[in-house]
């Protein structure tokens, strides 16, 4: 072989030693696998080192084998030794054996006896045991039986079915399961729903009984409901208390009581337990809703005595209107305690519905019975009764909004009966006033009248002090229609309560009622009766006039303070101060009229005898009257207003010279003597006369004689003849007669040229001893005439 290099010589070399390690470690490996040969094997052929791995793995085997010689031969002295030794025990092994199978033998036989005995011991305990575990068995499940007896002999007595469901929910959750896997229990579970349904059917006719009490029960929890909540704002027990209740006591215990405390709950509690515990709860809660609908619907079914009619007394209509509603307002007390005490029997939901079906026919029912009422005081009490049923339910959380809204529209209604029956009680206030100044002759009487028509008068004391005496200047209707309209006032009030209102809103609401009082009602009853006085009343009912317009201040106060309003925040004034002045214009004319209707009476012109010769030396009895009738008049305006006086008084008088003046131009005079002219001129002179004496205060006397101005100078010129002063100074300022009008000259000169051409004296003695020839006074009657009328007629084409 040729040499290798020594690169290849030294991998060989590196080589080599690499197969030493990895058959070494296989080596090893085996030594320490426990026989798991595979893995080394695999590793020692796939590698191809089967050659090298077998050549050291003989060495290794021989290098155990030394190892092994030396061992044994180490050992082997004691070896022989012990094998000596068991070879001298040899012999009394086989003594032993022989002894060892005889015993056996006898063994053997005397076991076969024994083993029969304890096979029947065996058996004989295990019975016992059957016996015992039977014995423990019927113990252990002894009560299960007890407890189904129990519940078979509840049920079939029927005496606490309450007892039988505890028993049957016992037996069901607690012991059948015990005993689940032996045949009774399946007997005993099969009864078991026979028994439910059977509690079910009583708990359902123990509902009929409770549903029966609840809705005779109803009407006094309603009562009582009422009761408080009345106590509570103040209401006066009439209003919820039946007329025959009234006369007794009122048992003020009902006060302490919740008002469903007269119905006992406990049998609807016991019953809704064991349906839920039967898992018919939603079944006993339908029923339940659907009866007691049935009973709400029967509840607002009015009552026959609710009806209005003549029959029936105020008395039985209130007393049926209480109970009805005592019954609704019981009905839903009771439904809102059985929905805070029970869970899942009724809900928030099934109240609403109940009272959203019951609230429309309850609002058509008290709307159909308000509009059937035409009485204003059972109207409010009507209206009373249902404020304390609104405010009562309010308490139980349901909503009456549409009620208030309901007593808002009838309470116009009630306003217009009410303005009907203050109206009536005016009219027969004014009618039955005698229309004199109010006398007080007693110090209590004047402090009562003070006390509630407080108009601050200042009037003075009589001049005797040790006896009280006021003259009031308004008559008795006064005060009287002052405490109709407060009364009236109070009423609207009343009937304004517990509607909900605004401040605002109450204020306006009682505004316009009193203010249509005023304005149309009293008005009206006082211009009728304007028209149908007579005149001394007429002067009372100016003054009356007066002080009801300032109590008209007295009534506003009033209406601020029932209504606890501030008269800066009002919402208006009442309109009665207007109404008064218009009405006291109205009384001043009929006064005026009236007068001067009177004066007409009195002066009986037309038979006045214009054709005398002479006059009687004195005024004409007529004036006379006229005069006297004028100055007691005019005295009775004392305490009128100072303007009224002074215009009657001028207004008298103007139309006493009017009279005169237009009775001797009257076309139905056809001829006057001079005679009657002088008897005029002394009839004037009482007039002048009067006009002098009389006393008005603010009247200038020299204003009322000139009212007498006209008929002076037109009786003057006729007197003194003084035909060519007034012809010559006629539209001259400094005219001695330039009130004289050129046609009533011209109609009195064709008067008298009548007279004087009838012969019928028309010679007249106008001074002592001075006579006119007919002749001449005819024909100075003629040239005044004449001129009078060229006067006339270049006026005119002027």
């Amino acid at each position: 072989m040729s040499p290798q290099p020594p690169a290849t010589s030294s991998t060989s070399k590196g080589t080599g030693t690499t197969l030493y390690h990895n058959v070494q470690n296989y080596i090893k490996e085996l030594e320490i696998s426990e026989g798991q040969l595979s893995s080394v094997l695999k590793n020692v052929y796939e590698n191809n080192q089967r050659e090298e791995f077998m050549k050291r793995l003989d060495d290794r085997v021989k290098q155990y084998d030394l190892e092994i010689e030396k061992l044994c031969s180490k050992n082997y002295q004691d070896f022989v030794k012990t094998f000596n030794d068991l070879l001298s025990v040899r012999e009394d092994t086989s003594v032993l054996k022989n002894q060892l199978i005889e015993n056996n033998e006898k063994i053997q036989v005397l076991g076969k006896s024994l083993i029969t005995k304890v096979d029947q011991l065996v058996l004989e305990n295990r019975k016992q045991n059957n016996i015992l575990l039977s014995i423990e068995t019927l113990n252990r499940y002894m009560p299960v039986f007890n407890i189904y007896r129990q519940l078979k002999i509840q049920m079939e007595e029927k005496r606490n079915y309450y007892q039988a469901l505890k028993l049957l929910e016992e037996l069901e959750n607690n012991y059948l399961p015990m005993v689940k896997n032996y045949r009774f229990a399946q007997s005993i579970h099969q009864s078991l729903p026979l028994f439910k349904h059977q509690i079910k059917d009583e708990t359902i006719s123990d509902l009929k009984d409770f549903l029966e009490t609840l809705r005779v029960e109803a009407v006094k929890c309603g009562k009582i409901a009422n009761q408080q909540m009345a106590h509570k704002i103040r209401i006066d027990k009439k209003y919820y208390l039946m007329e025959s209740e009234l006369e007794k006591s009122e048992d003020d215990s009902d006060l302490k009581k919740l008002p469903f405390d007269v119905v006992d709950f406990s049998p609807l509690y016991k019953n809704l337990h064991m349906n839920q515990v039967l898992g018919y709860k939603a079944d006993f809660s339908d029923y339940y809703r659907n009866q007691r609908k049935k009973q709400l619907k029967l509840a607002l079914d009015p009552n026959p005595n609710m009806e209005m009619n003549e029959s029936k007394s105020e008395t039985d209509l209130l007393d049926a209107y209480k109970r009805y509603l005592h019954n609704i307002t019981g009905f839903f007390v009771i439904e809102d305690q059985i929905l805070s005490s029970t869970e899942g029997l009724v809900d928030e939901r099934y109240m609403d519905e109940l009272f959203s079906k019951a609230l429309p026919r309850l609002i058509l029912i008290i709307r159909k019975i308000m509009e059937e009422c035409s009485n204003a005081e059972l109207m409010l009490k009507l209206k009373i009764i249902i404020v304390l049923f609104c405010i009562t339910i309010e308490e139980v959380q349901f909503p009456t909004i549409q009620l208030s809204d309901l007593l808002k529209e009838i309470r116009e209604k009630y306003y217009s009966m009410l303005l009907n029956k203050s109206s009536d009680k005016i009219q027969t206030i004014l009618t039955e006033d005698n229309y004199t100044c109010m006398e007080i002759d007693s110090e209590e009487a004047y402090k009562l009248l003070m006390e509630f028509f407080p108009l601050d008068l200042k009037e003075p004391k009589s001049g005797n002090s040790e006896e009280f005496f006021r003259r009031l200047p308004y008559s008795g209707c006064v005060p009287k229609i002052f405490l109709e309209m407060k009364e009236f006032v109070n009423n609207c009030v009343k009937f304004s309560e517990g509607l909900n209102s605004s401040q605002t809103e109450l204020d306006d609401m009682i505004r316009k009622p009193t203010n249509r009082l005023i304005t149309e009602r009293l008005s009206e009853n006082i211009r009728q009766l304007i028209n149908r006085v007579s005149l001394t009343q007429l002067v009372q009912i100016v003054v009356n006039t007066i002080y009801l317009e300032k109590s008209i201040e007295l009534l506003e106060h009033h209406l601020l303070s029932v209504i606890k309003a501030n008269s800066s925040k009002q919402s208006g004034k009442l309109q009665g101060i207007s109404v008064f002045k218009d009405l006291r214009s109205e009384a001043e004319t009929q006064i005026y009229e009236l007068l001067n209707r009177k004066i007409d009476q009195l002066l009986d012109l037309e038979s006045f005898n214009w054709n005398m010769t002479e006059a009687q030396g004195q005024a004409s009895d007529y004036m006379k009257l006229l005069l006297n009738f004028l100055k007691s008049n005019l005295d009775s305006f004392s305490h009128l207003p100072s303007k009224l006086a002074q215009t009657a008084c001028v207004s008298a008088c103007r139309h006493v010279a009017q009279s005169l003046m237009s009775q001797m131009i009257n076309s139905k005079v056809k001829s006057i003597n001079y005679g009657a002219i002088e008897q005029l001129n002394l009839d004037l002179l009482q007039c002048e006369t009067f006009a002098h004496s009389i006393r008005v205060d603010g009247l200038d006397n020299e204003t009322i004689l000139f009212c007498f101005a006209d008929v002076r100078q037109m009786i003057d010129l006729v007197i003194s003849k003084e035909w060519s002063i007034y012809l010559n100074d006629y539209g001259k300022p400094d005219n001695k007669y330039n009130r004289v009008q050129l046609i009533n000259a011209q109609i009195l000169l064709e008067k008298l040229r009548e007279g004087a051409s009838k012969g019928k004296g028309i010679l007249f003695r106008l001074d002592i001893g001075a006579k006119t020839s007919d002749k001449d006074d005819l024909k100075l009657i003629e040239s005044a005439l004449k001129q009078i009328k060229n006067l006339i007629s270049q006026t005119a084409n002027f």
